[in-house]
């Protein structure tokens, strides 16, 4: 059988058992071993072997898959952790040391190795009372024994590939050779996952805060956490967008091993997180053609899938993976992060979603983003410096993943958070994957350290340089501006332990773990660290900017309006010198795709100015709702766009801002016993605000431990009118539960809401 057959085959397993679950009559495995010889009566047979699934999960920290509570029970194990199992044997015979024969092989893979640690041999003599080998090997001691029982616990070695493990038991009598022993294939599936509670797993999480120890509660957050916040937005008006992890569903562990198989990851490499991240990042999308999880789109055009900005978590689109076999339309960078996330989380990698406020995206590896212009002052759509002919770009966010773990393959002090992307930007080593990054290398600028830390840096530390076309300059361009700040603006995430659905409370500022203060020694110190190991960045670093310049030039910067607002774009200009100036301005307003696309122009004028000496004066375009709100696109980003020219001096002068126009938001009201198993009655409202009718209006909702991903639809929203939508949930377990909405139109999108429900036994 070929690997193509293999991980065919083993797709369609999972899909069967998943299927069988949904309808709830999934037949119980039967096993038997047809082609074994007639035993002896004395020899031991195997009648069945017990995982305790439940009882092992507490010890596990995966009590809350949902795999464990299925029938039949499936063991989920973290490595470097004892679990505890029973072997029961038939004909009421029991385990004789000294007489009978017990070998249990642990198994990964098709060709399973003890020399490549993706098998694991085990001889049960009777009298194993404690562990006597090292974390790292396995090991096994007897528990107890019955009339027809043996009561076991095994080690597994910390350091374990994850996957899909299984047992082989063999039995005989003393003296009997390998050939002669009695096989029985366990038909349970053991999945093993990372151990990041575990001190020598390269995924131990520790850490203190506010001095106390907070080791276990930051796995609550990193690990445990089944719903999260996303932060998205321009600069000044982003909010953390709700979104469930959802990686306990019985779906997600399957499809996690299945991606593990599909990009030929070699069995025992799986021990490793830095592989396994990596691995993920390229997985995740299918920008590669090897059938990843996502379809990357981000012009608008979705109607052969669903909207990115219409998802509210990884569970249905890992569903939909799974029962399609094909990759699911359509994500973008924080849909692709959460999926990432979810999937990190799921095999026991402490794993968080990170936003970049006003991202770089530097194509050629010369740490800057550049704009050119020809010699009138106007922009040019390409660029010269280029030879691959993509330009540089700067995306209102973008939005990646931390992963957390030891790096013993660089230096030490480079192990911790490690930025992981799965979001198809750029090819690395050949394929669209990228990460880890060590955040520590990237705030250092150590861009010689595995893996694309230049590209991570580039993205919140680039200088963004204005090019002026020039015939007595050697390259052709003169430097016009350089803005040193403009470039990760803010990195946000989720802060530990909180959960705000009604603000920004839970917003936690980590832009200082990339990057020192702007405009500090070291912060210049590390970007120009970075320069130096590049030729070509040095070449675009060694042309200083323009002094000299005598009139002053400022883009006044807005940070949200509500929808139906008016506002202007106003620039101020101040003449410096004692002669007047003839300045050719122009003024746009446009709407964007968050990638920095342009989507519609809203406005746009230009004009010739006579600014006197030292005067100062003001430039303003109004634009009004009835401009801009047939134009919004998703997350209602818009730009403003100023530039301008001083005839007599040449000077050149360019600058934007981002904005975000603000969605009004989806109420959630619930009401009832709020008790495991009782009814509650879930209202969901949306009064439409805006002077226009909503078609094709769909409410999702979702919510772990209440509710799967579910829709209503509605055909049309009149101006004024309140979408009133009620359903009835029944909570599956007690505890704290977030559930969230999105309502969704063809004319608008990313209209959200959640609310917690704390639900008792």
């Amino acid at each position: 059988m070929d690997f193509l057959d293999e991980l065919n085959g083993f797709f369609r397993r999972i899909q069967l058992d998943v299927e069988g679950r949904r309808r709830e009559d999934r037949v119980l495995n039967s096993f038997s071993v047809l082609s074994a010889p007639k035993p002896s009566k004395n020899i031991l047979v195997v009648d069945k072997v017990y995982f305790y699934a439940k009882n092992n999960a507490i010890e596990h920290h995966t009590v809350r898959y949902e795999l464990v509570h299925r029938q039949p029970e499936t063991a989920v194990f973290r490595r470097g952790q004892p679990f505890t199992f029973i072997i029961r044997f038939a004909d009421g015979k029991s385990f004789s040391p000294g007489k009978d024969i017990l070998r249990l092989h642990f198994n990964l893979g098709p060709n399973p190795s003890i020399i490549k640690h993706t098998q694991g041999i085990l001889n049960v003599q009777g009298d194993e009372e404690e562990f006597t080998k090292e974390s790292d090997q396995w090991d096994i001691r007897v528990v107890g024994k019955t009339a027809d029982t043996i009561t076991m616990q095994v080690q597994i070695p910390v350091d374990a590939p994850i996957g899909i493990w299984k047992l082989e038991v063999y039995t005989g009598e003393a003296g009997d050779a390998a050939e002669r022993l009695r096989l029985y294939n366990c038909p349970n599936d053991i999945y093993v996952l990372f151990n990041p509670w575990c001190e020598d797993d390269t995924v131990y999480m520790e850490g203190e805060q506010d001095g106390r120890s907070k080791a276990s509660n930051l796995l609550d957050e990193y690990v445990l956490a089944d719903v999260g916040k996303i932060w998205m937005g321009a600069y000044g008006s982003a909010r953390g967008r709700e979104w469930v992890f959802g990686q306990y569903d019985d779906a997600t562990l399957p499809v996690c091993m299945y991606l593990l198989e599909a990009c030929k990851i070699p069995h025992f490499e799986r021990a490793n997180p830095v592989v396994v991240s990596r691995a993920l990042t390229k997985m995740v999308n299918q920008a590669d053609g090897d059938n990843g999880i996502l379809h990357g789109r981000w012009d608008g055009k979705y109607e052969d899938g669903t909207a990115p900005s219409a998802w509210t978590g990884s569970v249905k689109i890992i569903e939909d993976y799974l029962m399609t076999k094909m990759p699911v339309k359509y994500g973008q960078c924080w849909v692709f992060a959460g999926v990432l996330t979810t999937v990190c989380r799921a095999l026991g990698l402490p794993a968080r979603p990170v936003s970049n406020l006003v991202s770089a995206h530097d194509t050629n590896g010369t740490f800057t983003i550049d704009r050119f212009f020809d010699e009138k002052g106007n922009a040019m759509d390409i660029d010269p410096f280029n030879p691959g002919g993509e330009t540089d770009s700067i995306w209102n966010f973008h939005v990646w993943v931390e992963a957390w773990m030891a790096r013993p393959d660089l230096p030490k002090g480079y192990g911790g958070w490690q930025a992981i992307d799965a979001t198809p930007q750029e090819r690395s080593a050949g394929f669209y994957q990228c990460g880890p990054a060590s955040v520590e290398a990237v705030r250092k600028g150590q861009v010689g350290l595995v893996h694309d830390v230049a590209f991570v840096l580039a993205s919140v530390n680039a200088d963004c340089i204005s090019w002026r076309a020039d015939k007595n300059s050697e390259i052709g361009f003169v430097q016009a501006s350089c803005d040193r700040y403009k470039i990760g603006k803010q990195i946000l995430t989720k802060k530990p332990f909180v959960f705000d659905t009604v603000g920004q409370s839970d917003t936690e500022d980590i832009t200082n773990t990339y990057k020192s203060s702007e405009g500090s020694n070291e912060e210049r110190i590390s970007l120009l660290t970075a320069v130096g190991s590049s030729v070509r960045a040095k070449r675009f670093f060694r042309y200083p900017e323009r002094s000299g310049e005598d009139v002053v030039f400022d883009l006044i910067e807005l940070e949200r309006i509500a929808i139906g607002e008016s506002f202007s774009v106003v620039v101020t200009l101040q003449n410096r010198s004692k002669q007047a100036r003839t300045i050719h301005a122009t003024l746009s307003a446009t709407t964007n795709f968050y990638n920095g696309v342009k989507a519609h122009l809203v406005r746009h004028a230009s004009a010739t100015y006579i600014l006197q000496p030292m005067a100062r004066e003001e430039l303003r375009l109004p634009v009004s709702s009835k401009d801009y709100i047939s134009k919004l696109v998703e997350y209602g980003i818009m730009k403003l766009h100023a530039s301008a020219t001083v005839k007599e001096t040449n000077q050149t002068w360019f600058e934007e801002d981002d904005f975000q126009v603000i969605m009004p938001t989806v109420d959630i009201k619930v009401d009832g016993a709020k008790k495991v198993g009782q009814p509650l009655e879930v209202t969901f409202t949306f009064v439409n605000g805006l002077k226009m009718k909503l078609t094709q209006c769909k409410m999702v909702f979702e919510g772990p431990g209440l509710t799967r991903s579910d829709f209503r639809e509605y055909p049309d929203l009149a101006p004024g009118e309140t979408l009133t939508i009620s359903t009835k949930l029944i909570p599956k377990f007690a505890g704290e539960h977030s559930l969230i909405a999105c309502f969704d139109s063809k004319e608008f999108t990313e209209i959200t809401g959640s609310v917690k429900v704390v639900i008792s036994k």
